[in-house]
C-alpha cells in the first residue's frame, strides 16, 4: 500500500474527490472519524504522514497501522461470513423443499398488485420523517400505486407544510453541518486556500527573518531581524435571501424522486431544494463572481439587493490594486508589457512562463511555488510546449506536464480565473480563506411564509487574500478590469443561465425584501427560485 493509495482511502472517508484534497491537519470531527474507520494508530500517525516532506518512517508507520487494522477486520469478517454462509445454506434447503411442493401442482394465474411501499428501490438512509399527508407526498404515493406521473401532480404544495418542514430540516445539526461544509469547501478552488480564523480582518503575524546563525561567543548577541509586508484581508459578511415558489418546483422534485428511486423520508423536498437549487448557485457565485473578480462596493441602500461580486475583493482585484500601488512589495515581472495570451507565439508563451519562475523575489527562488492561471491559458501553454518541443521529434498525443522545466514550480488552473489573463505564483499557505471565529451554526437561519412564497434567510462570512506580499510574483496586463470581464463573461447576476432576466412580476419588491426580518444583514442576495 503506497502513499497515494493511503491518501485515496483518507479522501474517500472525508468525502473528497482525490487524495490531493486530504487535509493537512485534522479537526476534532475528522480525527474521530479516522479513528472509528481506520483505528487509533492510523489517526495518531496521520499528521506526520501527510506532511509534504514526510519521512519514510512516517509513511511506514501509517501503512502498518492501516494493515493491522484491516487484518483485524478481515478476521472478524471471516467469522461473520461463515455464519452468513451457514444461514444461506439452511435457507437454500428450505427453498428446494418449497420448489418441490409447488412443482407437484399447477400454478394459478397471478393478478399483479400495486406497489404501495414508498421506499421501493433505494437503500439510502432516512434524512427526515416527513408528513406523508402533505399534498406533495400524496402525489408521490399516487405514483407508487399507479406507476405513472399525472399532469397535475407537483402543483399542490402547501406553503405551510413546506415552511414547517424547512424549520424541522434546518433544526437538525447534521443537515446544517453539511450545508456549512459544502459552502466553505465545495467551490472548486477551495482546496488551494488555507483557513485562518478572523473577525473583522486578518493580518499575518508570521514573518520572514534574515540570517540567525553566527560565530559562537559567550555574550548574548541577538541576530535575525523580522521584515515582511503583511496584506490586510477584510472579512466580509454575506447573506442569502431566496424566495421559493412551491408550485413551480414540485414537478421537478417528483421527477427527481422517481428517477433516483428515493422515498420522501430519504430525500424530503426541503433537502432537494437546498442541495439542487440553493447550494449549487451559492457555490457558482463564490467561485465565478466573488473569489477572483469580486470588488467590494459598500451598499448605500439596505432595502435593495446587491450583486455577489460586490461583497468582497477577489484575487484578481487584489493584484490589480497592488499593481497600481507605487509602494507594493508584490513582485511584478518585467519585459512583457505587450504580451497577449491570444496572439503570442508558442516561443513567446514559453518565455513568459519561464519568466514567472526566474523573476521571483530571491528569498523565494528555491521555495516550492504554484503558478496560477486560467484553465484556458494552461491549455495554451501546453499547446505551445508541444509545438516547440515535439515538432519533428515523432511525439504524438499529449506532451509536457504542468511542472515547469528545470524548476520546482507547477502550473495550476483555477476555475475562478476563467477569462482572466492574470498569472501569479506564490508559496504554499500564502493564499488564505478567512473563517469567522463565531461562524453561525446555521447558514440558513430563518424560513418565512409570504403570500405564495416561502422565503429563506441565511448568512455567512467569507473573504480571501494573501498573507505576505513578498511571496507573490504576478503579471497583470495594463488596463485589465476584473469587473468588466465578469460582466462580459456572465452578464448581470440577476440573469438566468440562458441569458434572460426575470419578468418584473417575478422580482421581489424591495419594500418586502426582508419580510418580517428587517434586521437581515446587507450583502449578496439571491433571486427567485
Amino acid at each position: 500500500m503506497n502513499k497515494n493509495k493511503i491518501l485515496s482511502l483518507v479522501a474517500i472517508l472525508f468525502g473528497f474527490k482525490t487524495g490531493a484534497e486530504a487535509p493537512a491537519q485534522l479537526n476534532e470531527d475528522q480525527r474521530k472519524k479516522l479513528e472509528d474507520e481506520y483505528g487509533k494508530k492510523a489517526a495518531a500517525a496521520y499528521e506526520e504522514f501527510i506532511k509534504p516532506d514526510a519521512s519514510t518512517e512516517a509513511v511506514a508507520d501509517m501503512r502498518t497501522a492501516l494493515e493491522e487494522h484491516f487484518a483485524e477486520l478481515a478476521g472478524q469478517s471471516l467469522t461473520e461470513l461463515q455464519a452468513q454462509l451457514n444461514t444461506a445454506n439452511a435457507d437454500l434447503e428450505k427453498q428446494r423443499k418449497l420448489v418441490a411442493v409447488l412443482s407437484a401442482s399447477p400454478e394459478d394465474d397471478l393478478i399483479p398488485e400495486a406497489n404501495t411501499d414508498s421506499n421501493y428501490t433505494s437503500t439510502a438512509p432516512k434524512v427526515l420523517k416527513v408528513n406523508m399527508n402533505s399534498a406533495i407526498y400524496k402525489d408521490h404515493q399516487a405514483h407508487v400505486r399507479n406507476g405513472g406521473l399525472m399532469a397535475d401532480q407537483g402543483k399542490t404544495i402547501d406553503h405551510n407544510d413546506l415552511t414547517q418542514e424547512f424549520g424541522t430540516y434546518l433544526s437538525q445539526g447534521n443537515n446544517n453541518r453539511e450545508i456549512i461544509t459544502q459552502i466553505f469547501n465545495g467551490f472548486t478552488s477551495a482546496r488551494h486556500f488555507v483557513v485562518v480564523p478572523a473577525v473583522d480582518e486578518y493580518q499575518a503575524s508570521q514573518a520572514e527573518i534574515n540570517s540567525v546563525v553566527q560565530q559562537f561567543t559567550n555574550a548574548w548577541t541577538p541576530k535575525g531581524n523580522t521584515k515582511f509586508t503583511p496584506l490586510v484581508i477584510k472579512n466580509r459578511r454575506h447573506k442569502i435571501n431566496v424566495p421559493i415558489i412551491p408550485s413551480e418546483v414540485g414537478i421537478s422534485y417528483l421527477f427527481a424522486l422517481y428517477n433516483e428511486g428515493m422515498s420522501p423520508d430519504q430525500m424530503p423536498i426541503t433537502k432537494w431544494i437546498t442541495q439542487n437549487l440553493i447550494i449549487p448557485q451559492v457555490l457558482d457565485d463564490i467561485e465565478l463572481r466573488m473569489i477572483a473578480k469580486g470588488k467590494f462596493v459598500a451598499t448605500t441602500d439596505p432595502t435593495k439587493p446587491t450583486n455577489p461580486e460586490e461583497g468582497m475583493d477577489g484575487l484578481e482585484t487584489i493584484l490589480v490594486n497592488e499593481k497600481s500601488n507605487a509602494n507594493t512589495k508584490v513582485k511584478f515581472i518585467s519585459g512583457f508589457d505587450t504580451f497577449n495570451w491570444d496572439t503570442a507565439t508558442p516561443e513567446q508563451v514559453l518565455k513568459f512562463v519561464n519568466a514567472m519562475v526566474t523573476q521571483v523575489n530571491p528569498l523565494y527562488k528555491n521555495k516550492k511555488k504554484k503558478i496560477y492561471m486560467s484553465n484556458d491559458n494552461i491549455r495554451i501553454y501546453q499547446t505551445a510546449y508541444k509545438t516547440v518541443w515535439a515538432t519533428g521529434a515523432g511525439i504524438a498525443g499529449d506532451f509536457g506536464d504542468l511542472k515547469v522545466d528545470y524548476s520546482i514550480d507547477t502550473l495550476v488552473g483555477l476555475d475562478c480565473l476563467i477569462g482572466s489573463p492574470i498569472v501569479f505564483s506564490t508559496t504554499e499557505n500564502n493564499m488564505v480563506r478567512l473563517q469567522h471565529i463565531n461562524t453561525p451554526p446555521k447558514i440558513i437561519n430563518d424560513v418565512q411564509k409570504h403570500d405564495y412564497e416561502v422565503r429563506l434567510y441565511g448568512e455567512f462570512w467569507l473573504a480571501i487574500g494573501f498573507k505576505i506580499a513578498e511571496a507573490i510574483t504576478a503579471w497583470v496586463p495594463a488596463g485589465y478590469n476584473p469587473t468588466a470581464k465578469l460582466i462580459e463573461l456572465f452578464g448581470a447576476s440577476n440573469k438566468f443561465g440562458d441569458g434572460t432576466e426575470p419578468a418584473q412580476s417575478e422580482i421581489v419588491s424591495p419594500a418586502n425584501n426582508f419580510g418580517s426580518n428587517p434586521a437581515a444583514p446587507a450583502g449578496s442576495a439571491g433571486g427567485g427560485v
